[in-house]
């Protein structure tokens, strides 16, 4: 696995300050009375959303529902379950592993699996050759300079907020299984077990009961109808996961890197985090609270064990800190985030473009071996 260079006085003054503002906080790096609530409200309106479907009352707006019941589930899993995969919402293990099963089961994904890709792969090494999950995953579409080139790409501006609608519905009833059977072999202590094992079939059938069983029982509506409407649910689900969290490594104003051929980087693991996530109106309560915190993404991977009500007053830290050494701090807006990253989903579109320039500050990807 590649090695960042040791810490600098950068990454100690980050460490430093964040940890005061943690600190002060009377719940310390855990969730707040206010996230609770907002997850537990969000929770209640999926639930609403839900019984108004099976109750068929809402007739030619049951497909709508299904789409606001898909992006109500987003918003429980980035309120509550993003940050229990990170231990950081309840005081409890037992407690943080519960609701990241039983949200992500709404989704039909393995909570302990992704869990696991999140927090071993993406958060150690976003935006580097071979290693990010979420940057490596496919090959429909170029994501990133260190992709190959083909020929679908050409259009992959067009096509890709499609793509982006399957993505939640292919990782329940088919990647899942391909990343089970990668952790039975890479951690069998943990995976190659009977409750893991569980685990995963439990997240399928509580998906697939409460997504189509239910309905099938209760409603007296066509097949083809309740069918249309799990798939509306889903996409609305991925879109909302797509296009909020993919802008904030994938964008041409975020650092993208080639390790040494040792293995190293250049750079130290606070530089790195600083330089490949991108903010997006960073102190916003309301987009906190429709995306966990993903608006203020570089705060989040360099304090990933804080819960997200934190991330507005880390933000401010990383913002002092990158004006104080001279490191980089990429804030955008919502809007400008959506063009940065179709930007660069353009640029990338031509075979003959290996890099993308960021903010003028530095090539999109930076060469270790160069350094």
């Amino acid at each position: 696995m590649p090695r960042f260079s040791a810490q600098t006085d950068y990454a100690k003054a980050l460490r430093a300050r964040g940890a005061a503002v943690l600190a002060a906080s009377p719940t310390g790096r855990f969730a707040d009375r206010e996230q609770w609530v907002r997850g537990g409200v969000a929770f209640a309106m999926f639930a609403g959303v839900y019984a108004l479907i099976l109750s068929g009352v809402a007739g030619g707006w049951g497909f709508a529902l299904a789409a606001l019941g898909g992006a109500l589930a987003y918003v429980v899993i980035a309120t509550l379950c993003h940050d229990a995969s990170h231990y950081s919402l309840a005081r409890t293990r037992r407690a943080d592993r519960f609701v990241v099963f039983a949200g992500f089961a709404l989704a039909g994904i393995s909570g302990a699996l992704w869990a696991r890709r999140h927090i071993r792969t993406h958060h150690m090494f976003p935006n580097v050759a071979g290693t990010d999950i979420d940057a490596d995953s496919t090959s429909m579409v170029r994501l990133t300079p260190h992709h190959a080139w083909r020929p679908w790409h050409r259009y992959q501006a067009a096509y890709a907020p499609f793509l982006y609608m399957v993505v939640l519905g292919h990782l329940a009833l088919y990647e899942d299984f391909l990343h089970l059977r990668a952790a039975r072999r890479e951690a069998p202590e943990t995976f190659a077990t009977w409750a893991a094992t569980l685990e995963f079939a439990a997240s399928k059938i509580i998906h697939l009961t409460l997504a189509l069983g239910v309905p099938l029982l209760v409603m007296d509506a066509p097949v083809a109808n309740i069918i249309l409407g799990y798939v509306i649910a889903s996409a609305a689900a991925s879109a909302m996961f797509v296009i909020i969290n993919v802008g904030t490594h994938i964008c041409d104003v975020a650092g993208f890197v080639d390790p040494r051929t040792d293995g190293t980087i250049a750079h130290d693991w606070a530089t790195h985090q600083a330089m490949t996530a991108v903010d997006w109106s960073p102190e916003s309560r309301l987009a906190i609270a429709l995306t966990g915190g993903a608006n203020s993404h570089a705060a989040h991977h360099l304090f990933p064990e804080a819960a997200h009500c934190h991330n507005a007053k880390l933000s401010r830290v990383v913002s002092a800190c990158a004006r104080e050494f001279g490191k980089p701090h990429h804030v955008l807006t919502f809007a400008g985030m959506m063009r940065s990253h179709f930007n660069q989903l353009q640029a990338l579109s031509r075979p003959e473009v290996k890099a993308v320039r960021g903010d003028g500050q530095a090539a999109t990807v930076i060469s270790a071996r160069a350094a």
